[in-house]
C-alpha cells in the first residue's frame, strides 16, 4: 500500500499545463483515489464538481482510478472532450504505473491516496465515493432515462 502512495506522490501529485481555447491553463491534481472493481472493460467518466473542480475516472484491468482536478480558470463545457483526451494521453503512463503495483501488492477495496488541498466541495465527494466502494453500493446513479 505504501507504494501506492508514493506512486501517487511522484507520478501524479502535480499541476499539468494545457492549452485550451488558445488559453494556457493550469490543472492541478488534487485527489486521487483508487477502487477495485469486478469490470476488467476500459471506460472512463468526466465529473464537473464545481466550475472549476473536476474528477476524471479511468476504469482499467479491475481498478477506477479517480482524479481530482482544479483548473485555474473556469473552463467552458465545449473544450471538455479536448480536455479528457489530453488529459488521458499525458496521464495513462502514470495510471499504468499505479495500476501495476495494485496488481502486485493491493488488497483494499478502496482507498485515497491523495487528497492535497481538496476544496470542502471535491472532499465529499471523494469520501461519498470512496465509503460507496468500501461498502459495495453503486457509485453512480442513473437520473436520464437512457
Amino acid at each position: 500500500m505504501i507504494n501506492l502512495y508514493a506512486i501517487a506522490q511522484r507520478e501524479l501529485a502535480k499541476d499539468l499545463l494545457f492549452e485550451v481555447d488558445d488559453e494556457v491553463v493550469t490543472l492541478s491534481v488534487r485527489g486521487v483515489m483508487i477502487a477495485k472493481t469486478d469490470s476488467r472493460s476500459y471506460n472512463f467518466s468526466f465529473v464537473e464538481i464545481a466550475d472549476n473542480e473536476f474528477v476524471l475516472a479511468v476504469q482499467m484491468r479491475g481498478y477506477v482510478i479517480y482524479l481530482g482536478l482544479e483548473s485555474d480558470e473556469v473552463i467552458d463545457e465545449d473544450a471538455y472532450p479536448e480536455l479528457v483526451r489530453a488529459l488521458i494521453n499525458h496521464l495513462l503512463p502514470a495510471l499504468h504505473t499505479l495500476i501495476r503495483e495494485a496488481e502486485k501488492s493491493y488488497n483494499g477495496k478502496a482507498d485515497l491516496l491523495l487528497d492535497d488541498n481538496m476544496s470542502p466541495e471535491m472532499k465529499e465527494f471523494f469520501y461519498e465515493l470512496l465509503l460507496k466502494h468500501k461498502m459495495g453500493l453503486p457509485t453512480h446513479e442513473q437520473v436520464d432515462v437512457a
